[in-house]
């Protein structure tokens, strides 16, 4: 009796479209209905009644009586900016310098309270350490006594609701209030619950805690916890334990205020796949100047909503406090930046609107940073500050006044383009494979694992050296697509990386191609050679000469590879990989392959067209048949017929070879 509530009139329309109307209940006309949370969609309880301040005025419209009648932005922050401006503080800063506004900070009477006995704290409750000030920059932390566990206000429901953090109790709601005002996370423990002192170290292996979303998670050394002298009480920046949460029956509580290392807030809680309005701000690095500020504010709301004082020295561990970063720049700079010229009365306005201290002495300006902006860091960025505020709108439009001159071309992304253009039309598929190969790779080609750079943070055993030949993964495409189609060409274009004495590894452009068909017993290597021929012959690229090689990688086939020269330059290698090396990678074909060297080639590549008239009389194309010693190369019989006269003769190709007893032993018929 006595309470006061919300109420629904006839011609109301609540959630779901249900309508009030005039109807007897039990034999009595009801004009009304006295409403639930959830049926107004102010929150998830149905269990009763939502009852309100008995000190409002019957008849008051619920929107007003619960401060509902306002406008809720949804803002979109930007990476660069998620340093101080995920809080209200942060935008309300960021609109009153826009609008030319002062901003008024909230009052925080608490902040001369907690500044008077901020003294010595060796007989302090609070003892703390911190074992690595890398991870944790600062911790502040206060004992706050004999407060009183309840419900937090309909205001403060209401604000925090309308921001989607859901209300648990005047205490927590005290610390979400607080981060959501400043953008400094906070976390309360039950101080009757704590055993000894507060240590800020690493995880040990093993250790497990009990979350507050009544999860158990296993840590690891490179976790950082809160911990008692026991057992840990809290993941550092991430969320807190449950062993020492506030509950009904707490009585003193300690509010921590800390600043975290981002990278290891962020390994954690990607790891642990725990994510928390707390870690999404620590991931993005916070301002350690924050802390006491926040900490007061909480210590204040605490007085008023939980009747709790402070008794105890605060502690506040700060081995390397924060220092502004000071810029020193000519003014002059700014106009040749922004395009503009901006008055010095307007700049100082301008950067004195954004909490920047400035003083500018003849045409040098100085610039003071606010710790909290460390997107800021160097003179170009407060410039780039400078023309935000005064607007790009007002930057007049103009042409360039430089002179602008055509970019050569990159001669090797040309090569590539135009192997990559002729391959395709000559029927050959495009891979994309990683650069990075396993041990069973290097071994099943033959090459020495001694040989290959070796990655210190592989992504996996498949991915651990850096490849040194493009061939293993070629094969492994082949083993694959034979399963679906009996005969195709791949190519693929990319580094391979080979050992010096210098720090960083030699990086060499490999061009490579493989080709592959079930249906033809014999050798592949003729057709591939004529395929590469066509290829460097559409580049400008003739008149070749194969070698035997003698002395290669093992995963060649001896007698039936040859290198590439052009004008006595090796340029590449052809032939057929070994069947020892194709049985390792599960292909049970022949397999023909050929790798161009890039930087190689661009010796002779040249996008230059000569064009001569055509000759007014008529070829004459002979065929010959010859017998000649079997250990006479072709390659030898090409230099001694051209030899004869390079002019008129201009072109040589072989069609057979006769192998028989009536030619002799040791001899061979070749026809061309």
């Amino acid at each position: 009796a006595g309470q006061k509530v919300a109420v629904a009139l006839v011609g109301a329309e609540l959630s779901g479209g249900f309508k009030i109307e005039k109807r007897k209940v039990r034999g009595v006309e009801s004009c009304g209905m006295i409403c639930a949370e959830d049926e107004l969609e102010l929150g998830e309880d149905h269990g009763g009644i939502m009852v309100l301040d008995n000190n409002l005025k019957i008849g008051t419209p619920i929107k007003e009586a619960l401060s509902l009648d306002d406008v809720i932005f949804e803002i979109d922050i930007l990476p660069n900016r998620a340093h101080d401006c995920l809080c209200h503080l942060g935008v309300a800063r960021e609109v009153a310098a826009v609008l030319g506004l002062s901003i008024k900070y909230p009052s925080n009477s608490a902040g001369r309270q907690v500044a008077s006995i901020k003294q010595n704290l060796k007989d302090s409750f609070l003892n703390i350490k911190i074992e690595d000030d890398n991870l944790c920059k600062r911790y502040s932390a206060v004992v706050v006594k004999n407060i009183e566990m309840k419900d937090s206000p309909a205001w403060l429901k209401n604000k925090l609701e309308s921001c989607g953090i859901r209300s648990i109790n005047n205490i927590v709601d005290i610390t979400n209030y607080v981060m959501l005002a400043f953008g400094q996370p906070m976390h309360a423990f039950d101080a009757d619950k704590l055993n000894g002192k507060i240590v800020v170290r690493s995880a040990k292996k093993g250790e497990k805690i009990s979350a507050l979303d009544d999860e158990t998670y296993k840590l690891n050394e490179n976790d950082l916890v809160i911990a008692d002298e026991k057992k840990p009480i809290a993941i550092a920046g991430v969320m807190g334990g449950k062993e020492t949460a506030v509950d009904e029956n707490t009585k003193n509580i300690i509010f921590e205020s800390a600043n975290f290392d981002c990278t290891n807030v962020r390994r954690t809680a990607q790891r642990l796949k725990l994510s928390s309005e707390s870690s999404y701000r620590f991931e993005r690095e916070i301002d350690p100047e924050m802390t006491i500020l926040a900490m007061m504010k909480a210590v204040e709301m605490a007085g008023d909503l939980a009747g709790g004082k402070i008794e105890e020295n605060i502690a506040d561990i700060y081995p390397s406090p924060v220092r502004q970063k000071e810029f020193e720049f000519e003014f002059e700079r700014i106009k040749n930046l922004l395009g503009v010229e901006v008055v010095k009365k307007e700049v100082t306005r301008i950067l004195k609107s954004l909490d920047f201290e400035v003083a500018i002495n003849n045409e040098i300006i100085k610039v003071k940073v606010p710790t909290y902006r460390i997107d800021i860091e160097r003179a170009n960025d407060i410039i780039e500050e400078i023309g935000r505020i005064y607007g790009y709108k007002n930057i007049p439009e103009a042409a360039p006044t430089v002179e602008m001159r055509s970019v050569a071309g990159d001669k090797i992304l040309s090569l590539e383009k135009d192997l990559r253009i002729i391959s395709e039309g000559l029927g050959f598929c495009e891979i994309y494979n990683y650069s990075f190969v396993s041990e069973k790779d290097i071994s099943n080609i033959g090459l020495k694992i001694e040989n290959h750079l070796e990655l210190q943070n592989p992504l996996s055993e498949e991915h651990k050296f850096m490849r040194m030949s493009i061939l293993p993964y070629l094969l492994k495409n082949v083993e694959k697509n034979l399963k679906y189609k009996n005969n195709f060409t791949l190519f693929e274009m990319g580094r391979i990386y080979l050992k010096n004495n210098n720090k960083l590894p030699d990086e060499k452009r490999i061009f490579a191609g493989i080709m592959v068909d079930k249906n033809i017993k014999g050798t592949l290597f003729y057709r591939l050679k004529g395929q590469v021929e066509i290829l460097l012959s559409k580049l400008g690229i003739d008149k070749l000469i194969y070698q035997e090689i003698k002395s290669a990688e093992p995963f060649w086939h001896k007698g039936r590879s040859a290198k590439i020269l052009c004008k006595n330059k090796t340029i590449g290698k052809i032939g057929e990989i070994h069947p020892t090396v194709s049985d390792a990678f599960g292909i049970e074909t022949r397999v023909s392959y050929f790798e161009i060297y890039e930087e190689s080639l661009l010796e002779f590549y040249s996008k230059e067209k000569h064009y001569q008239k055509i000759n007014k009389f008529p070829s004459v194309e002979l065929d010959l048949s010859v017998v000649f010693d079997e250990d006479i190369k072709w390659d030898d019989i090409k230099k001694a017929i051209f030899s004869v006269d390079n002019k008129l003769i201009k072109d040589i190709k072989p069609f057979d070879i006769y192998r028989g007893k009536e030619l002799g032993e040791n001899k061979k018929s070749v026809a061309f």
